[in-house]
């Protein structure tokens, strides 16, 4: 693999970043079901209710619990995960040598070859380069008969039981997580520059066009989704402007398809969901909760 190092990102790049992040955001709060969010805060007010002895406002707070999944049940009949609280983080840690990238790639395979799963984890957390956007899910499938069993347990006279089934329900919301890998942005950032200006400045044109390849690069370098053959099409084609470019020929129906074709990819691999297990992230330069 050849030395390279990226240019570090400048403020036109941070702004792409901050309108992705905003952009995720936006869209994971409006996926938001405030009957979910109700029933969770039911949950809560039950067992507060049931350590405080107060067995009737237990059993009211279940039976409004009850009411909003049966909503949610009707709503979304054939829905198994209700989103009810998100968090959008951005997470830029990986570093622009790729030599670096390379040194930690191996390290950490030899980590998991050896079932080092700890260091293997901290150095692949060193690759992460992404907004990640988190949420967490109600199940519908499990969740509405953990109320019934409560309440019958209460019904029963069986306080501390109920408060176990409820506190085993929490622990039961299920956390997504989908990436929005950084080096993406950059590259389509890149390529929206590339085409304001290629009319007029040949030499600057070529650094961006080549800029956004070697994003492209690293962000195949950092994983996200690596095996897509679209890595190799994409690159193709930003070679193919460049030679346009060089030739100083006409390239608005060139940079239009290339950037339709970008956005397409990058909208394809920033939608896959990845199942957590992490009830809250604890590392963020900038997050907005919900």
């Amino acid at each position: 693999m050849n030395s390279t190092t990226l240019n570090r990102p400048n403020s036109q790049s941070q702004q792409e970043i901050e309108q992705e992040r905003q952009k995720a955001t936006n869209e994971a709060q409006s996926s938001l079901d405030q009957d979910a969010i109700a029933a969770i805060d039911e949950t809560r007010k039950a067992i507060t209710a049931i350590e405080q002895g107060k067995t009737q406002d237990a059993l009211q707070a279940l039976e409004r619990a009850t009411g909003k999944l049966d909503i949610l049940l009707a709503r979304y009949p054939d829905l198994a995960l209700v989103p009810l609280s998100i968090q959008v983080t951005v997470i830029d840690l990986a570093p622009l040598d790729f030599d670096a990238v390379a040194e930690i790639r191996a390290a950490a395979k030899v980590a998991v070859d050896v079932d080092d799963f700890p260091t293997g984890r901290a150095l692949l957390h060193n690759l992460t380069s992404e907004i990640r956007t988190s949420a967490v899910n109600l199940p519908l499938e499990t969740y509405p008969d953990a109320m019934k069993e409560a309440a019958r347990l209460l019904h029963q006279g069986q306080p501390d039981e109920a408060r176990t089934e409820l506190k085993l329900a929490l622990s039961t919301l299920v956390v997504r997580e989908q990436s929005r890998p950084i080096p993406l942005i950059f590259a389509l950032a890149n390529l929206a520059a590339a085409t304001a200006i290629a009319e007029q400045d040949q030499d600057n044109t070529l650094k961006l066009l080549k800029e956004a390849r070697t994003q492209l690069k690293l962000a195949k370098e950092l994983g996200y989704a690596s095996g897509d053959p679209e890595y190799k099409e994409l690159e193709r084609a930003i070679k193919d402007i460049e030679r346009q470019v060089r030739a100083k020929e006409r390239t608005e129906g060139p940079f239009a398809k290339l950037r339709e074709k970008f956005s397409s990819f990058f909208n394809r691999v920033s939608r896959v969901n990845r199942p957590s297990h992490e009830s809250q992230q604890t590392q963020s330069q900038q997050t907005a909760n919900a």
